[in-house]
């Protein structure tokens, strides 16, 4: 404790109130030093521990040696720092005495850092789980840390290159804190990103900040990841930076290398690029890791004819590393070495600007903590586009057709990736023995930079060690001790663990050499010159693997029978590039005869159809023919992906994909669920709703985990909030598990337990809203900037109108136009909004058939709209690829032309819930899709039916058929639901017997309380005054109430049940 017994030493040692960084002593008054004490609240309100206020007493009593040298780095890590963190809940020294796999704290990161030509690394790394989670970076306290300029770049530049976003460089006199968001520069002043700065004597004040953020317990519920969620003041992270430098590299070894060599082609120039700067790449981290000679790369500049001592380097990579990166000799079982790429010509300029930014001063990174997983982050953005040589012979850089359809390439976050590896690989390693499972085969169809493999294979590693630690005499040749409880696998058994169990294919030979760099950097992890040099002079074993016979290149969905369908003498050679068809029977021959594939992993690709149509319409046509999932509508590649992954599954194998939910409501997704549901291979769903696991895209996902066994149940998991489920807390998930019963191939629901009576009571009701009614879809013009203004003025029969395509306002004949709605934008529960809006609509309706007018009539008796068609027809006649020929002025689509001018009921295609109003009249035109508002859908109700359009409104808008829609439909972003078609279709109605008088009575007070509610919709959109206003919320709030009891009461709800729907629509 800080007793007035230490007051003198204090008076004596430190000037409390200066500013921290100043190491100048000076003597005050001991009635001074006790009122800043008390200031500084260092008596009251303690919450550190007794530890950490011995260490504050312990550090002061020796302050002025410690500043002048008298303690190493060393030192104060053991006296100061390890005690610190050890206060924060951290097993610093490993007491617990787990393996390496598991432990909270590693010292000196194993991993060599190059930093001036010499060995250094992280003082301290902090781990979770397997995941690092920062860095610190510990001086003596001579050093002065808070001015120091070097010591702050040498710590951002550790946690930058590792991605992480935080990390502290303290010498326990001061402890910085530094934003690793921001990429740092050599140059920087050390108050830059630097976020928090405590002094040893404000440790006690602060324990409770710096816990919350630095406790092993705060770092477990998510406090780095709540850090990262802010938004960063300036910076670009190392995967963004990494990423633009190799492509500007690739722009510019494609153009020289097509000026220089002017006889290769295409296909050949890619190959060559990726592998020069994969080469490059792959030899610079090794040279950060110690595996080779730090700055190798670099000593090449001074020589001339830079690529034929480049050359001589890889050839020499080649006799020390055995992998295909470096091939160039034939050898025995590894035919078809590169014997392209050494011959080609490339100028030193291009190189030489390639190698200066692999190295400081011109380089932030320190590539031997950046993992492997971030470098697959980078190529998996690097391999969404293609060089392409131009007529003129230019290279061109342009995005493949897959990603231009997609909108880009978004990579699988690593806690999606780590949940599939141990949701399948874990599953089947279950009481499993290491001797046990060496047939088990792991498969990613669809590998793209390797991501779910490089995980999948650490995941290997991890258990493989674990269990040989548990019997270390069994299998003593199998790991080695490098320091007190840090075991590590032998690089040999490392090697075996990949070729055994770790597949992928890939239909990109790109994407494909990519997995394999990844894969073996992952391998050489740990490794030094020293280990590898020792291997080969011992054992005559070079340090990495061959993995061309475990990553293949092909498409997954098409095998030899495609051919069967078209004859190969009729493919060009573009064609059968392109399709690239793979037969796993023979590329997986041994694998295959035993049945399959142990675990398939992955997030397959997602491409409609539609899209895919346009560029390879041979393979679609081929899918359709081969796969019962590509035979129903519209559908999705994921889909297919899905029965193929089942079909590679062995008995008892598991499945693990992420990929969108759509398909458990969509029409195209039938097939496949029935597929899932009769082999009741349904093992789990993690369901994220409109939670967006993919930052950069808006995309709709699960996890679904399927297995080639008969299950009984499956887990189903709703998560609420993706950052409760990453960090284990389950506020905000629901779980629940169902009988394998309760999925076919109708739409898939999943209603809690809670939900699930009145669910099912009213679903089952025999009459649906598509049993009553007709539902169509809004108009589709395919030019609606010309078809649809806005309303400025309106004199005599005509209306001023400002059109979006020509930028200026058109007078416009008023008995030609519609009012013109446009979905959630102005349509409202109970009420339309703000419509502004004016459609053309140039068609007639003669004997209930929509007749487009003619030329001579519409220019007669229209003349200004007329003129302006005429002003926009050049773009109205290319629509439809130029075939509107005569009716170029119509519309593209003509459907449910006559439905529009007769009494319907309206919603929008997307909304918060329940949004239904009512156009009694046949006023309104509304959009079938598109934005600022989205579509919508027209309701009318079929002549057979004798039912009031108000009595129907008053059910669609309820409380109940609210929670029922939310139920049913996709969800959006912002809480949005869908409400189309095929959703509104399904809503229970429930019809009453007119005979009766009860029935009668019921039915008329619907019907009033609507009416009541319509008036007082447009009695608050004429109110002016606030007072107003509010009146009549209050009454249309209780005339909401009493249409929502009688909806309770027409569908037979307990009370119970009620105050259930309720309190979820009140919450």
């Amino acid at each position: 404790m800080l007793t007035p017994q230490l007051l003198p030493k204090l008076i004596s040692k430190i000037q409390l109130d200066k500013p921290p960084n100043i190491k100048k002593v000076g003597n005050f008054g001991q009635k001074r030093v006790i009122i800043d004490l008390y200031k500084t609240n260092i008596f009251s309100n303690m919450k550190a521990p007794d530890t950490i206020i011995k260490l504050v007493e312990h550090f002061h009593s020796s302050i002025e040696l410690y500043r002048a040298g008298g303690i190493n780095e060393t030192q104060t890590r053991i006296e100061f720092i390890n005690p610190f963190f050890a206060a924060l809940g951290w097993d610093i020294n490993n007491e617990r005495q787990i393996s390496d796999i598991y432990k909270d704290v590693v010292h000196e990161d194993s991993l060599k850092i190059s930093d001036a030509n010499k060995a250094k690394a992280p003082d301290y790394s902090f781990w979770v789980g397997g995941t690092r989670k920062f860095f610190v970076e510990a001086k003596k306290p001579a050093v002065n840390v808070g001015n120091n300029m070097s010591a702050a770049f040498q710590v951002r530049r550790y946690g930058w290159s590792a991605k992480l976003p935080l990390s502290i460089l303290t010498d326990f006199e001061e402890f910085a804190v530094y934003d690793c968001r921001i990429m740092p520069n050599k140059n920087d002043s050390p108050l830059i990103a630097r976020i928090k700065h405590f002094h040893y004597t404000k440790y006690v004040e602060k324990w409770q900040e710096i816990y919350d953020l630095f406790s092993k317990e705060a770092v477990l519920n998510g406090s780095l990841e709540r850090f990262a969620e802010t938004k960063v003041k300036a910076g670009i992270t190392v995967d963004q930076k990494f990423l633009q430098e190799i492509e500007i590299w690739r722009e510019n070894l494609a153009a020289n290398i097509v000026g220089k060599n002017p006889q290769i082609q295409q296909r050949e120039l890619n190959f060559a690029v990726q592998m020069t700067i994969n080469r490059i790449v792959f030899l610079r981290i090794c040279e950060d890791r110690g595996i080779e000679p730090y700055q190798q790369l670099y000593n090449l500049l001074k020589f001339e004819n830079f690529y034929q001592e480049l050359g001589r380097l890889f050839i020499n990579a080649d006799y020390r590393y055995n992998s295909g990166l470096f091939h160039f000799q034939g050898e025995k079982g590894r035919e078809n070495p590169d014997d392209f790429t050494l011959n080609l010509t490339i100028d030193d300029a291009i190189l030489t600007l390639i190698i200066r930014k692999l190295y400081p001063p011109e380089s932030p990174y320190e590539f031997s903590v950046i993992p492997v997983e971030i470098l697959g982050q980078v190529y998996e953005q690097f391999l969404g586009k293609v060089i392409q040589i131009s007529a003129s012979r230019q290279a061109v850089i342009e995005d493949k057709p897959e990603v231009r359809k997609a909108g880009g390439v978004y990579y699988t976050p690593s806690y999606i990736v780590d949940y599939i590896i141990k949701q399948t690989i874990g599953k089947v390693l279950e009481n499993k023995k290491p001797d046990k499972i060496q047939d088990i085969t792991i498969i990613d169809p669809a590998c793209g930079s390797g991501s779910f493999l490089i995980v999948a294979y650490q995941f290997l590693l991890d258990w493989y060690l674990e269990q040989y630690l548990q019997n270390p005499q069994k299998y003593k040749n199998k790991f080695y001790q490098i320091s007190d409880h840090q075991w590590r696998l032998t690089a040999s058994e490392r090697k075996q663990i990949l070729l055994t169990h770790i597949y992928g294919v890939d239909i990109d030979q790109q994407a494909v050499e990519t997995t394999k760099l990844s894969l073996l950097l992952k391998v050489l992890e740990g490794e030094s010159g020293e280990t590898i040099t020792r291997q080969l002079q011992l054992f005559k074993e070079r340090a990495l693997p061959d993995l061309d016979d475990n990553i293949q290149c092909g498409n997954t969905l098409i095998d030899a029978e495609f051919y069967q369908h078209n004859q190969l003498n009729f493919l060009d050679e573009n064609t059968a590039y392109r399709v690239n068809i793979f037969d796993w029977k023979s590329a997986f021959s041994v694998i295959m005869k035993r049945g399959g594939f142990d675990v398939v992993i992955g997030n397959p690709p997602y491409i409609r159809i539609q899209a895919l149509k346009e560029w390879a319409a041979l393979e679609v046509e081929f899918y359709k023919q081969q796969y019962v999932s590509a035979s129903k509508g519209n559908y999705d590649i994921y889909v297919v992906f899905v029965e193929k992954g089942l079909e590679l599954l062995r008995k008892d194998g598991y499945l693990g994909f992420i990929l969108p939910h759509k398909f458990f409501n969509a029409q195209y997704g039938e097939v496949i669920r029935r597929l899932i549901a009769e082999n009741k291979s349904l093992n789990q769903i993690i369901y994220f709703g409109d939670e967006q696991v993919f930052t950069k895209a808006t995309t709709y996902t699960c996890l679904l985990f399927l297995s080639k066994r008969e299950n009984k149940t499956f887990e189903f998991q709703k998560i609420n909030s993706l950052i409760d489920w990453r960090n284990h807390e389950n506020n905000n998930i629901l779980s629940q598990t169902f009988p394998i019963s309760c999925i076919s191939d109708r739409e898939w629901n999943f209603v809690s337990q809670k939900d699930q009576k009145w669910f099912y009571k009213i679903n089952e009701l025999p009459v649906k809203l598509g049993d009553i009614a007709h539902l169509f879809v809004g108009l589709q013009t395919d030019a609606d900037d010309i078809f649809i203004l806005e309303e400025v003025a309106r004199e005599n029969q005509q209306v001023l109108c400002k059109s979006k395509v020509t930028g200026r306002l058109h007078w416009l004949e008023n008995d030609f136009l519609k009012y013109f709605l446009k979905g959630s934008l102005n349509i409202g529960r109970y009420f339309l909004k703000n419509v502004n809006k004016r459609l053309i609509f140039p068609y007639i309706t003669i004997n209930n058939k929509s007749v487009l007018l003619s030329v001579n009539n519409y220019e007669n008796r229209f003349p200004l709209t007329w003129n302006y068609m005429l002003e926009n027809q050049e773009r109205l006649a290319a629509r439809n690829k130029g075939n509107m020929d005569k009716n170029w002025y119509g519309y593209v689509y003509r459907k449910n032309h006559t439905r529009f001018d007769s009494p319907k009921l309206l919603v929008p295609a997307i909304a918060t819930g329940s949004c239904f109003a009512t156009d009694l009249y046949g006023d309104y035109y509304f959009v079938g899709s598109g934005g600022g508002g989205g579509g919508g859908y027209g309701i009318s109700i079929l002549e057979n039916i004798n039912i009031s359009y108000l009595y129907l409104l008053g059910i669609l808008n309820s409380k109940l058929i609210n929670h029922f829609l939310k139920l049913i439909s996709t969800p959006f972003r912002g809480g949005y639901i869908a409400l189309n078609k095929q959703v509104i279709e399904k809503i229970p109605i429930k019809l009453l017997d007119l005979s009766k008088s009860s029935d009668q009575l019921i039915y008329n007070d619907m019907i009033k309380l609507v009416e009541q509610m319509l008036y007082l919709h447009q009695q608050l959109n004429q109110a002016n005054t606030p007072p107003a206003k509010r009146m009549i919320q209050q009454q249309i709030q209780a005339t909401d109430r009493q249409i929502n009891q009688l909806v309770y009461e027409l569908y037979e709800l307990t009370d119970a049940e009620i105050t259930m729907i309720e309190s979820i629509q009140s919450a």
